[in-house]
């Protein structure tokens, strides 16, 4: 029985078995453009008629790279529309157009506009106004968030005013997939008790409700010790909220993941014991919005030999206080599983160890709450999950991969790990990795050293549960240098990688043949 959950788990369409024969793949690059260097932000928009869409912007320039399979560069499409200085840009992405999202500021103005593109890149429709916002000062930072649902049958564009820190403002959008406007709120108010208080992650499932978190933390540096679940229907103007009761243990980081399927709400994350700074394990809770309550509410502590083989630098007993949880997938019957990584930094200077400050990005600017800032794409000018500002020489880790699944009662079925190792000295854009669902095992992409050079590889997760460690992906010259954790997988065998060769942007087209 465990082994058919864990069958079922890895999949989201038909599995073929694995036999003991190894996957082959195909590496296509595109030409490596001079213009395009190391400061260029990016955002990979999909797939489209067996072309490859890639935004790019570059100081005042912002156009939209066109790639066939052969990743020949066919179009450039300049978008001539878009102003000078723009803050953001975003897109959600349909089979055969996608929705272009980007705000700018003029004359202490924000403005959040849209666009529709063709399968080609080229706009549809000219710019329109969503909303704009009076902030008064300059600022770079942007206001707005722009989420779509699992399906993509909803799109919310909303902004949280925090100018009141006792008090936060939302105003919140609600559209369909063609964007009209189906619901807006205008305000809504949301007490938070202190600078301690934090949201998490937002998202919005298939029927337009928007779900978060709100954490309680007695200090800055410490555990939640209260957590509250917050629900705006879509078609209302109120927040409704269930506490989270917490007995006997505290949380760490906590993700949010909507279980479309069964109209459920999972909330997961590291617990500690008490309010000990040790990671017991995975605290998981579930909340049913049918029932209008939490279904599932436990607790499952780490062994001591998952301990003893994910310690790394630490100890048995703190092995997990370098882990943070990455991605989580939803089965159809509820069952779910998780990928958790190792990350920390090392540091020659005068900065300190702080685990909250380590995965913490929602810390609002002045004036507004910049949730989901995770820049346009470019690993050089994105906000890091472990990432420092500053002038101290930083070398940043990335180790082991736990793999975690549980049934749809967040009873722990299996656990695994991917064993890798990798460092860089002041930058995190070549470490991590990327997680692919090819229908045939979850392949953990990532760069590996291979005779002092840097090389593609992949370890595979197979529907039986084992780890597979397979023959490293070679390139066809030692230049090119990839960012597996910036990838995006755009068909079922296909990811589109972003890659450095001799300082210059490009990308590779890696293709699972089998």
């Amino acid at each position: 029985m465990i082994m058919q959950y864990f069958r079922h788990i890895l999949t989201l369409c038909s599995l073929a078995f694995i036999s003991n024969n190894l996957l082959s793949q195909k590496l296509t690059y595109s030409e490596p453009d001079r213009d395009e260097a190391r400061q260029i932000n990016f955002e990979i928009i999909g797939q489209y008629n067996n072309q490859y869409l890639i935004y790019k912007n570059y100081r005042s320039i912002n156009y939209i790279s066109v790639y066939n399979q052969e990743m020949k560069l066919v179009a450039k499409n300049d978008l001539t529309f878009m102003p000078e200085k723009t803050i953001e840009a975003s897109f959600v992405a349909y089979p055969d157009y996608a929705f272009m999202f980007y705000q700018f500021q003029k004359k202490g103005v924000v403005s959040l506009m849209a666009v529709k593109l063709d399968a080609n890149g080229k706009n549809l429709t000219e710019p329109i106004t969503i909303d704009t916002t009076i902030i008064g000062n300059f600022s770079d930072e942007k206001i707005y968030s722009v989420i779509a649902s699992e399906d993509k049958s909803q799109i919310m564009a909303f902004r949280i005013n925090t100018k009141n820190e006792r008090r936060y403002q939302f105003k919140t959008l609600l559209f369909d997939k063609e964007l009209n406007l189906k619901h807006s709120t205008q305000q809504l108010g949301l007490n938070m008790n202190d600078r301690n208080d934090f949201l998490t992650d937002f998202d919005i499932d298939n029927n337009g409700n928007m779900v978060f978190g709100r954490g309680i933390r007695v200090g800055s540096n410490d555990n939640i010790t209260k957590f509250f679940l917050l629900l705006k229907a879509a078609n209302t103007d109120s927040f409704h909220t269930r506490e989270l009761v917490l007995n006997n243990y505290s949380l760490d980081e906590v993700k949010l993941k909507i279980d479309n399927y069964n109209n459920r709400y999972l909330f997961t994350g590291f617990y500690y014991p008490g309010r000990k700074t040790v990671i017991e394990g995975v605290a998981n809770a579930i909340f049913d919005k049918a029932a209008d309550n939490w279904v599932v509410q436990n607790t499952v502590p780490f062994d001591a030999q998952l301990r003893e083989d994910n310690r790394g630098p630490n100890t048995a007993k703190n092995a997990f206080n370098d882990f943070y949880i990455h991605d989580i997938t939803i089965r159809s019957d509820g069952a779910f599983l998780m990928n958790a990584e190792s990350n920390y930094t090392t540091s020659r200077g005068s900065m300190t160890y702080n685990r909250w400050n380590m995965f913490n990005p929602f810390a609002p600017p002045l004036g507004y709450y910049s949730w989901g800032g995770m820049g346009w794409g470019s690993p050089w000018g994105l906000r890091s999950p472990w990432s420092y500002g500053g002038n101290d020489i930083t070398r940043y880790h990335a180790e082991n991969i736990i793999i975690l699944a549980f049934d749809k009662n967040g009873k722990m079925l299996l656990t695994n790990q991917v064993i890798k190792s990798q460092l860089d000295d002041n930058n995190s854009g070549m470490i991590s990795y990327q997680a692919v669902n090819t229908g045939a095992g979850l392949h953990y992409l990532y760069n590996d050293q291979e005779a002092r050079n840097t090389v593609l590889a992949y370890q595979t997760l197979t529907p039986e549960g084992r780890v597979i460690r397979n023959p490293t992906i070679k390139s066809q010259t030692r230049d090119y240098k990839f960012m597996p954790r910036f990838s995006k997988q755009v068909d079922r065998k296909v990811v589109i990688i972003p890659t450095l060769y001799r300082n210059s942007l490009c990308f590779a087209r890696l293709e699972f043949l089998k």
